[in-house]
């Protein structure tokens, strides 16, 4: 479309037209522009063509690269005040240094060196056009105009100082040496200017930035719906469910399942809410999203980042000016019922403005039930509850660990048969909890006699409650000494402000139990005090936080 535009125009006059219309229209709303600041740069132009013309016969085709791009940066820039102020005063200093061409040529006349002189001019006059349309030509620049427009127009710089240098190359005598001289340092010069510009921004960025299963998904009509991104009435959905249903698991998910938008996302966790804020949450959405945008960061190194660090309500809406300035877009925030009432409430509230002002970002929040974000969320989500939903989930978990287990346990064929009769019922006893049959399987995973198995799964506990019950009578029939570890280690975990690592507390049941200085041989913590516990890289810490309730 703006192809097609350039090639149309082929005259000055096409251009002047094109202003006085401008100047008409702005007129009847009071927004008079100086247009007549631009005269002496389409002057130079003039000037120009009119010797390129004189030189070799001039195609149409390159007559429209001169007229065409600046009739068109003058109609889209003009649509912003600020953005046609600018184009206007920077093209203006552009047409103080234009040489007058007709002038030089007929000084110095007819001979190549000059010739090559006007491609330089040639080559400059398309640089600025460059640097201006694809600025003009960014799908939201209207909202980032005066974050962006200072560095476009050190880029136009540089090509000033051309023009600058090749008018002195016009007004002189011109040596073949002296061309060859400024066709090096032009490209030098750009090449510098794009490696300071990026290196710069980069640091200042950073110095900022630093201060389920896809069954599940492909029977859910309302996260189809939320996925495509055409139905308003989905575009915030809820994930929600009892404790241990696997809510995190299916948020992880549903960001592979976004692969077609881009996706920020926030998991919040029980052992981080008390340094949690809404604000923080935004903080974290915001440098996420702007990470490998060169673009967005610019804008957030042109913000007023004081404001932004402090104020909840100027992040949200810087974050809303950085979803307008995209495409469309997915935000994925697990475990909203982790942190404070109040945050998660201020959060809740700015996720549902955002949702209204952005209308090509989709949000997805995962959380318990709980009756706060239950009457936010309720009348404004399209909702899934997970633990009615995710029985079929649970079965194909079971059957996928089951063949793995057996895999590595040499069964006898009938003993085998057995074993699978008494997991089938698993996952209706789960009554959509995966943690409850993870529990169970992990509570059998070291055994390998099939009384043992027998006595765990023939009368499994009813709930997760009773689960836990028999985990912990489990642990009190072990010897003094095991126990006694086992107390300290799930003591430690649970009073803990940050994960412990396995040194750590390999280091302080060797000094707490034999006060000795040293660990003879590392310890099995998860054998230890079983399915309670899971080793994550190399920190250990409870498989669910509702275990602190234990």
């Amino acid at each position: 479309m703006a192809t097609a535009e350039i090639i149309k125009t082929k005259t000055i006059d096409e251009v002047y037209d094109a202003t006085d219309a401008l100047q008409a229209e702005q007129a009847k709303h009071g927004r008079l522009r100086h247009l007549s600041k631009i005269k002496p740069f389409l002057e130079g132009l003039q000037g120009y063509a009119d010797t390129i013309d004189t030189f070799v016969q001039v195609k149409p085709d390159v007559l429209a690269l001169i007229w065409g791009p600046i009739k068109l940066l003058i109609q889209w820039a003009a649509s912003l005040t600020q953005s046609i102020d600018a184009l206007v005063n920077t093209a203006a200093e552009i047409g103080e240094l234009l040489p007058e061409f007709k002038l030089m040529a007929a000084m110095f006349g007819n001979n190549e060196q000059m010739k090559l002189v006007l491609v330089l001019f040639f080559q400059d006059i398309l640089d600025f056009y460059a640097v201006a349309l694809k600025f003009f030509g960014l799908p939201h620049w209207r909202v980032m105009f005066e974050a962006l427009w200072p560095s476009q127009k050190e880029k136009i710089k540089i090509v000033m100082g051309h023009i600058g240098r090749h008018t002195n190359l016009m007004r002189n005598k011109v040596r073949l040496e002296h061309l060859r001289e400024e066709y090096e340092h032009r490209q030098r010069a750009f090449d510098h200017f794009e490696a300071i510009q990026k290196s710069n921004m980069r640091q200042e960025y950073n110095v900022i930035k630093t201060d389920v299963s896809p069954k599940f998904y492909d029977a859910e009509l309302d996260f189809k719906k939320w996925l495509n991104g055409d139905d308003d009435s989905t575009r915030i959905l809820w994930l929600c469910g009892i404790p241990g249903a696997e809510k995190t698991h299916l948020a992880a998910m549903a960001i592979n399942f976004a692969i077609s938008t881009r996706t920020i996302f926030a998991f919040l966790s029980h052992a981080s809410s008390s340094s949690t804020t809404a604000l923080t949450i935004v903080h974290s959405l915001i440098f996420q999203l702007t990470s490998d945008d060169e673009g967005l960061q610019a804008i957030v190194c042109g913000s007023n980042r004081e404001n932004i660090k402090n104020s909840l309500d100027v992040a949200i809406e810087f974050l809303q000016t950085l979803l307008n300035s995209t495409g469309l877009l997915s935000i994925i925030i697990d475990g909203v019922d982790e942190i404070d009432l109040s945050e998660r409430e201020k959060l809740l509230k700015k996720l549902f403005d955002t949702s209204t002002a952005c209308k090509k970002t989709l949000i997805l929040i995962s959380s318990r039930a709980e009756h706060d974000i239950s009457t936010i969320l309720g009348p404004i989500s399209a909702t899934i509850r997970v633990d009615t939903h995710n029985a079929a989930s649970i079965q194909i978990f079971v059957d996928d660990w089951a063949q793995t287990w057996f895999s590595a346990h040499d069964f006898l064929c009938e003993d085998r048969s057995e074993i699978e009769d008494l997991l089938a019922p698993l996952s209706l006893k789960a009554k959509g909890m995966f943690l409850y049959a993870k529990i169970m399987l992990r509570s059998i995973e070291e055994l390998d006699n099939l009384d043992e198995i027998r006595n765990g799964l023939k009368v499994p506990p009813k709930d997760l409650d009773e689960a836990y019950g028999r985990l912990f009578e489990k642990i009190d029939r072990k010897s003094e000494i095991v126990k006694k570890k086992c107390r300290l280690v799930l003591g430690w975990i649970s009073c803990s402000p940050t994960p412990l690592t396995l040194l750590e507390l390999e280091q302080a049941l060797v000094m707490t139990i034999s006060n000795a200085s040293r660990v003879s041989s590392p310890l099995n913590f998860v054998r230890l005090c079983g399915p309670i516990v899971e080793v994550v890289e190399d920190s250990i810490q409870f498989v669910h936080f509702i275990h602190l309730h234990w």
